[in-house]
């Protein structure tokens, strides 16, 4: 077989050099087109609120829950004595919806939450534009638990360290101020619905103690309850102390001073290359051969 000749079948090679000079004419239009772009990027993100993101670090309270040796009895007649907080616990509660629902059913934040959606002076949430172009849900409805944890999901983030055992809740919202009082009043429910299950935990394996006793004759048993009964007071209070009961706040949700998007900038130089790019991209398909 004889060398190929580099001249022969110039269809099948690729000639750059074209498509530059197909570029080089039209390089005023696709500057053109990227800089509109861009502009119209920077003026439409202008009217993009700040976004403020707390942040509160948490760590589970290494003593409360300890289970004493004498508690295997209760555990062996099927009561439940809790057990200490792990880290995965508690990401399991931050991330429930019943404790969403309790924060912006009990706190006022709905103004934040929802945004221009929500009427302050109603109370109510107006319809989106979606679905009055759908002619559903035209009449104004009031704020609710669903609302309350659709929005939540996107702006609450909870991140677990397990090498620490250490647990992270931010919350990023158009109010610096509102942010960390959100992130403040998800700890404070989360500890309150911790000590109303350790209380009501601990009152149902009291009153099912005090029933055995009632009921057993011999003294080593009704001794043996006797201490059973003394460990559920202790570890009711126990939950009365506040501020060792669940969890320990390590780093205390604060008001950030800086803003943590929209990247106005970077949103902008990507949305012009973009242009450029698929403003290249339309004048080559365009233009197959140069004039």
């Amino acid at each position: 077989m004889g060398k190929r000749d580099p001249l022969e079948h110039p269809e099948n090679e690729i000639n750059l050099g074209v498509y530059f000079a197909i570029l080089r004419k039209q390089w005023w239009k696709i500057c053109g087109i990227s800089l509109v772009v861009g502009v119209a990027t920077l003026l439409y993100m202008f009217t993009k609120p700040n976004l403020y993101r707390s942040t509160a670090v948490i760590m589970p309270a290494a003593d409360e829950g300890k289970q004493s040796p004498a508690l295997g009895a209760l555990v062996s007649m099927g009561i439940s004595v809790g057990g200490p907080s792990k880290v995965e616990d508690l990401e399991v509660l931050f991330k429930s919806n019943d404790l969403t629902a309790r924060v912006f059913n009990r706190h006022n934040h709905w103004s934040v939450l929802l945004g221009d959606a929500y009427d302050p002076s109603t109370g109510m949430v107006r319809p989106s534009r979606f679905s009055l172009e759908r002619g559903k849900g035209k009449a104004p409805k009031p704020a609710g638990d669903w609302d309350a944890v659709r929005a939540a999901s996107k702006a609450m983030v909870v991140t677990t360290n397990r090498r620490s055992g250490s647990l992270t809740l931010s919350f990023e919202s158009t109010s610096a101020q509102e942010s960390a009082a959100i992130v403040k009043d998800f700890l404070d429910e989360a500890k309150n619905r911790l000590q109303e299950e350790a209380f009501d935990r601990a009152t149902k394996n009291k009153k099912f103690i005090e029933e055995q006793i009632s009921r057993t004759i011999d003294p080593l048993t009704r001794d043996r309850l006797y201490g059973l009964l003394g460990q559920e007071v202790e570890r009711e209070m126990m939950a009365r102390n506040r501020e060792q009961f669940g969890f320990r706040v390590i780093d205390s949700p604060r008001v950030p001073d800086k803003k943590t998007g929209p990247s106005r900038i970077r949103i902008t130089v990507t949305v012009s290359f973009l242009g450029f790019l698929v403003a290249c991209i339309y004048f080559l398909f365009r233009r197959k051969t140069p004039e």
